[in-house]
């Protein structure tokens, strides 16, 4: 038996040490702020949310001291970070599936908080979120007059009580003013087809469809006013559209798609990304969500003392829809799931959106709102736009109700699609985006367009089952078989690719 020498115990120690000192000198985590105190146990509630840490910070203390005020007891957050709306919706999926196969009834998941109306009705029609009750509890919210359930063509709630509208979003484009100076961009951006100026070339920030719900709806919007424009010019109306009309405005909306893709320096994942890299001048414009494009505003200003970076909605091109919340099936602490969303829907919950931080909620100066970030969301609550409330919130012009008419969203024209939207977008600009830059920019060195037509032709052609007769049929037959889409993408992005060295060629 080998004898243990004193210089080994000093060996051993060294190592004991070294192993513990990340848990010595590990920080303890601190206090969440601003919750009284609560008697007894913190109760849980476990939310996966696409929403920013500022969203996150604000409702979760907020709704702390509401539960104290209200129920006695503190309550203790885990949110589940995921990513953005479309990944969190394939784990939800995968997850839910697992749990199946395991026999369980859920995955320990309260609440799904954010997204898209889109995502969630999905989710409700797997049986994946389930009825919250909230139409029994407070019925007097569900009035046009304050909930509507239906608002410039989107749905803003669940007519079967499985999830409920929060707050307001719209798309629009963010710019930064000394970055198009600087290249030489002499009208700042106002509508989706200002990003196809050639003077926009690598200078758009745009984000992956795949990865972010928003900015694939940011597209559907941009294909759909692209169809309204085309039957306005046509003097047909929405209802009384016809196949051929909406097939051409489908083309029109892609090709915009695509020359905006051209003209993008990237496709990141992450919506947040685009603002970011807009203010510090990596790009002189992006698409993006509205409260992005407020909020990076908001803060370069504050931080930075400059009006660089602005917002805009584009003329017509952008219908506002919601991002709601729903109970999961299974949800281990429904009790408290149910208190959140009735809080989050409440007059206190939903100025916690809009309202200036350290502001008074309304003309009385009752004390309320964020306490650290101001979050530049909109309320659905058509009740909150009021004198009373207005005066406190960040931006108080912006009146979605009143804002909204100019853009009615079609259900019917797109909605089916979205789902693979995002997949043609990416086969069409994302995976042959240098082919497609390459492409673009030899037809503008060569005359551009008008000087090109055969060029111009082959970069717009579009392959077999993306036409718009045939996409419904298309998005039916990879649906459900994850095989199959993989190879119609290839398909795809193969035709693509061969098309814009077909373009870059002929424009020589």
């Amino acid at each position: 038996m080998r004898t243990i020498r004193p210089a080994d115990f000093v060996y051993i120690v060294l190592l004991i040490l070294l192993l513990a000192v990340p848990f010595i000198l590990r920080p303890a985590k601190p206090p969440l702020e601003d919750a009284p105190p609560g008697s007894g146990k913190r109760l849980a509630l476990v939310l996966v949310s696409p929403h920013n840490e500022a969203v996150q910070y604000e409702f979760e203390q907020a709704f702390r001291r509401w539960h104290v005020r209200n129920y006695g007891r503190d309550v203790e957050f885990d949110w589940r970070n995921i990513g953005g709306t479309s990944e969190i919706t394939r784990y939800l999926d995968s997850s839910f599936q697992a749990a199946e196969r395991a026999g369980l009834d859920g995955i320990g998941i309260d609440l799904f908080f954010g997204g898209g109306s889109y995502e969630h009705a999905q989710q409700a029609k797997k049986n994946q979120s389930v009825p919250c009750g909230l139409r029994e509890r407070h019925p007097e919210w569900l009035k046009p007059d304050i909930i509507p359930q239906f608002f410039s063509g989107e749905t803003f709630y669940d007519p079967g009580d499985r999830w409920y509208g929060c707050c307001l979003s719209s798309f629009g484009i963010c710019y930064n003013q000394d970055a198009l100076d600087l290249h030489k961009i002499f009208a700042p951006p106002r509508r989706w087809q200002d990003l196809a100026d050639f003077s926009f070339f690598k200078h758009v920030a745009l984000a992956d469809p795949t990865k972010s719900g928003s900015i694939n709806k940011a597209f559907e919007m941009l294909i759909q006013q692209q169809i309204g424009d085309l039957l306005a010019e046509r003097g047909q109306t929405a209802s009384g559209a016809r196949t051929d009309d909406l097939a051409e405005g489908w083309r029109r909306g892609l090709n915009l798609i695509r020359i905006i893709g051209a003209n993008a320096r990237y496709f990141t994942d992450s919506a947040g990304k685009v603002t970011v890299d807009v203010a510090q001048g990596d790009a002189a414009a992006g698409m993006c969500i509205d409260f992005y494009g407020r909020f990076e505003s908001e803060a370069v200003e504050r931080n930075e003392s400059s009006q660089r970076m602005k917002y805009v909605m584009p003329e017509g091109g952008t219908s506002i829809s919601v991002d709601p919340i729903a109970i999961l099936r299974g949800a281990p602490n429904r009790a408290v799931a149910e208190r959140f969303i009735d809080f989050a829907l409440s007059v206190e919950g939903q100025l916690l959106w809009n309202t200036r931080v350290g502001q008074p909620c309304d003309a009385l100066g009752k004390p309320g709102g964020p306490i650290r970030y101001s979050l530049r969301r909109l309320p659905v609550r058509r009740d909150l736009y009021r004198a009373e409330y207005l005066l406190s919130m960040a931006d108080p012009f912006a009146l979605p109700y009143v804002n909204a008419g100019q853009f009615a969203y079609q259900a019917a024209w797109t909605g089916p699609l979205f789902n693979i939207i995002r997949s043609l977008i990416r086969a069409m600009c994302i995976d042959p985006h240098d082919e497609l830059q390459k492409a673009w920019q030899a037809i503008n060195q060569a005359g551009g367009p008008e000087k090109c037509p055969r060029a111009f032709a082959a970069l717009l052609a579009l392959p077999p089952g993306a036409e718009y007769a045939q996409m419904r049929s298309t998005a039916a037959g990879i649906a459900a078989n994850k095989l199959a889409e993989a190879r119609l993408m290839r398909e795809w992005t193969v035709f693509f690719r061969g098309q814009y060295r077909k373009a870059a060629e002929l424009a020589k």
